[in-house]
């Protein structure tokens, strides 16, 4: 173990991800569903915000990219983390962010006066991955960090639902204290060796029937993401009941959740379950009786320091919040289905079309969108679940409260998809419109790049410009996970170009994330 790491495993960097729930604008509206007051903003919009463990700092410069009259801080021990961060944000000119190195234990212990206080601070999956001395540190600099009034996110794995993961940490991590391979090589025998003990039918599979699955599910994902997750001498998924209680000691309490479905629990359930969550009269209880129903493994909790209730119901003071179309669903004949910690939940496409096809002219607020007449026919209770769930799903993004300057948002965007043309793992576009990101694909990406560099190109042009840039970075596109040559890739091409000028160049546009 390296000093500096307190068992955090620093082989790997981390990934390059975006995470919703982070947006400013997001968090407001989860703490007004909640019933509470967000943060007050200056006169131009502006407010503070704070990452701790900020990562590769790709989250960050997307945020403050599309929140430009708003300060930006990133801290995190990793230099290679730090490095890429500042990296990328001069590389795009960002004048609203830094980045800081800088240990949890030592912030704690000494916070720098000219860091200050922020409205909102934000952690994702570090909290259960540190021991317990670092949380207390960390929870000592969100006391220091958090004025009356600020929000604190927090992103962490939960149990229950971590429980039946347990075993094949606990071995992952043996395996590589006792090899000393590589973490990537750690988890591929591991997964190996639970392998062999299923088709031995061990009981261990019999007493965690669902170990079978997460096991199969870690075939398929990111490695880098894998070692993070797995292979730190400390991992701790925590009752909500921990978490809640070393929060008090910076005197934050709970608002509610970052999950927009879930923040409509227990009402989604089964009535039975329901009434059950809903008897306990102690709302830490309540809570984790509510994580038991639904087996949650990894919740997303929002903390404020001073929570002030709002004197009428929450989602009353959210009707001016404005929304977008993002990525309208597609009518098949079939109820959308929407996936959450809990389930599937499904909507008819009557019961939003109406929505749809408004906001296709542009944004609304949610006032505007629950007085539509056939939201009328519907109820306002139903009308608020079927806006919310296509917020959840991300059919429809949360407008920013203050839209300021696109230009930064523009050249992040540009620096991301020319990069991308090089190799870079980037996934996602500023969006000043919404004050936060959206999910672009590496092919996306390099139709953009081709696009930037010639912007009266034709569907032709375009395809002949991504072919380039995919054998550049010495790719082929896929078919039913094939790779594919000739004619079929050029049809490929073909259709994708024209996707990109019908569809997602306009789309973009609207939203800002495109001059």
């Amino acid at each position: 173990m390296n000093d500096w790491s307190h068992g955090y495993n620093v082989s790997l960097g981390y990934t390059y991800g975006f995470y919703r729930e982070l947006a400013p604008d997001w968090l407001d509206l989860c703490a007004r569903i909640s019933g509470f007051v967000p943060p007050t903003r200056g006169a131009n919009g502006s407010f503070r915000y704070l990452e701790l463990g900020s990562g590769q700092g790709v989250g960050l410069c997307l945020l403050a990219a599309a929140n430009p009259s708003a300060e930006f801080v990133g801290i995190d021990f990793n230099p290679e983390h730090i490095a890429h961060s500042k990296g990328l944000a001069a590389a795009a000119g960002l004048s609203n962010i830094r980045f800081i190195e800088g240990d949890f234990a030592a912030l704690g212990a000494s916070w720098p006066a000219d860091l200050g206080q922020f409205d909102y601070v934000v952690m994702h999956g570090i909290y259960s991955w540190i021991p317990p001395e670092v949380r207390r540190a960390l929870v000592r600099c969100l006391d220091h960090a958090v004025p009356p009034g600020g929000l604190v996110y927090n992103s962490y794995n939960t149990k229950p639902g971590w429980v039946s993961t347990m075993p094949f940490q606990h071995m992952a991590r043996r395996m590589q204290m006792v090899t000393a391979k590589p973490g990537p090589a750690v988890i591929d025998d591991t997964v190996k060796l639970f392998e062999s003990l299923g088709e031995s039918n061990s009981a261990i599979f019999r007493v965690l029937p669902t170990l079978k699955a997460r096991i199969d599910s870690v075939k398929t994902q990111n490695r880098a993401y894998l070692v993070q997750e797995y292979l730190h001498e400390n991992w701790h998924p925590l009752w909500f009941s921990e978490a809640a209680a070393e929060f008090g000691a910076a005197k934050l309490n709970f608002v509610g959740a970052a999950t927009i479905a879930e923040l409509m629990l227990p009402g989604l359930l089964p009535p039975a379950t329901r009434d059950i969550i809903n008897a306990q009269t102690d709302s830490v209880l309540r809570q984790e009786v509510q994580d038991c129903a639904i087996n949650q493994s990894f919740r997303r909790d929002i903390f404020c320091r001073g929570a002030r209730r709002t004197f009428n119901r929450g989602i009353d003071t959210a009707f001016d919040s404005e929304l977008y179309l993002v990525n309208a669903p597609k009518d098949d004949g079939e109820p959308l289905k929407i996936g959450t910690a809990f389930g599937e939940l499904s909507l008819k496409h009557d019961s939003f079309a109406e929505a749809i096809a408004a906001l296709e002219t542009g944004p609304k607020t949610i006032g505007e969108l629950v007085a539509l007449p056939n939201f009328r026919k519907q109820g306002m209770s139903s009308a608020i679940q079927t806006l919310l769930l296509l917020i959840h799903m991300g059919g429809i993004g949360v407008g920013a409260a203050k839209r300021g300057d696109a230009k930064p948002a523009q050249r992040l965007n540009s620096v991301i998809a020319r990069t991308v043309c090089e190799g870079a793992p980037y996934t996602h576009f500023a969006v000043p419109a919404l004050g936060s990101a959206l999910s672009v694909s590496d092919i996306d990406c390099m139709l953009f790049d081709t696009w930037a560099g010639a912007p009266k190109a034709d569907a032709a042009k375009l395809g002949k410009g991504l072919a380039e840039r995919l054998a550049k970075v010495g790719r082929k596109l896929q078919q039913n996970g094939q790779p594919i040559d000739g004619a079929a890739a050029q049809e490929r091409i073909d259709a994708m170009s024209a996707t990109f000028l019908e569809q997602s160049l306009p789309r973009w546009r609207k939203l800002g994330a495109v001059a």
